[in-house]
């Protein structure tokens, strides 16, 4: 169960290439965004005021900070803060500020038109999201609408959950640890908070004066088909994204990277001749 104390430690990792070594998957972060975070976002950018929770040390703040008039990112760490600040020191627009891990204080009200966060709150237990919603309800504007991707896991039993991560810590040999992944029997729950489902966060959302428009329930991880997140997209009650909740399933997710790989290799790389 991820605390925030265990996020914190965050903070201590190396980040060897600032956090796109978790774009491997797609080939390279430029191509994880634009075949797969962007087209999912496009209705709500560029946008005037953009906050970004728990940034890291950066890795889609580059594309959020060219969309946008002002930005804002917001981290428990104060490690990710500093780095995150060094590496955007000439965007004039663009501030960094470490938090508790579930408030949003160093925001005006009614200031936000985008909230975003990804591949970061999936490791968040549900009073952790039950924070931020709570926080965000009151810092988006009108019509500011939050993308938020978080844990499914807990429509997960306890059970499976707690033989996956014993056979994960507990290998035999290293290979065995392998077999045992891609028979989907070893850590196949990715460190996700098992309190966390899509339902809770549309439910909590309601609580609190936000209403979930979309979600999309996803799986992660390499041979992983089990949906363990999800996408949500929330807006206030009464702004003009408001509309019944559409809620999909989406075992393919992950095949998306697979194909985004291929594009990496044939079209990213052109760029690389430019430079």
């Amino acid at each position: 169960m991820p605390t925030i104390e265990e996020n914190r430690s965050w903070g201590k990792y190396s980040w060897p290439e600032e956090g796109n070594e978790w774009s491997r998957e797609w080939g390279d972060v430029e191509t994880h965004w634009n075949a797969t975070i962007f087209p999912r976002i496009r209705n709500f950018l560029p946008a005037k005021r953009v906050l970004e929770i728990a940034p890291g040390f950066g890795r889609w703040t580059a594309f959020l900070i060219d969309c946008s008039d002002e930005y804002i990112g917001i981290d428990l760490n104060p490690e990710c803060v500093s780095a995150c600040q060094v590496r955007f020191a000439g965007a004039d627009h663009a501030k960094f500020v470490a938090n508790d891990g579930k408030s949003l204080a160093a925001v005006a009200d009614n200031s936000i038109d985008f909230a975003f966060s990804f591949d970061s709150l999936v490791h968040a237990e549900m009073d952790v999201i039950d924070g931020y919603l709570g926080e965000l309800s009151r810092k988006l504007s009108v019509d500011g609408v939050a993308f938020l991707h978080h844990s499914n896991l807990g429509e997960y039993s306890m059970a499976a959950l707690k033989i996956s991560r014993r056979l994960w810590v507990q290998p035999t040999t290293w290979p065995t640890a392998g077999i045992l992944r891609r028979l989907q029997l070893s850590f196949w729950d990715h460190w996700r908070g098992p309190s966390v489902t899509a339902q809770k966060v549309a439910d909590s959302a309601l609580g609190t004066g936000l209403v979930c428009i979309g979600q999309e329930i996803i799986n992660w991880g390499l041979h992983n088909r089990r949906t363990v997140d999800c996408l949500s997209v929330l807006a206030r009650a009464g702004s003009k994204w408001q509309r019944p909740n559409v809620v999909v399933r989406n075992p393919y997710f992950v095949a998306e990277a697979h194909s985004a790989r291929a594009i990496s290799e044939v079209y990213t790389s052109l760029n690389k001749r430019q430079l």
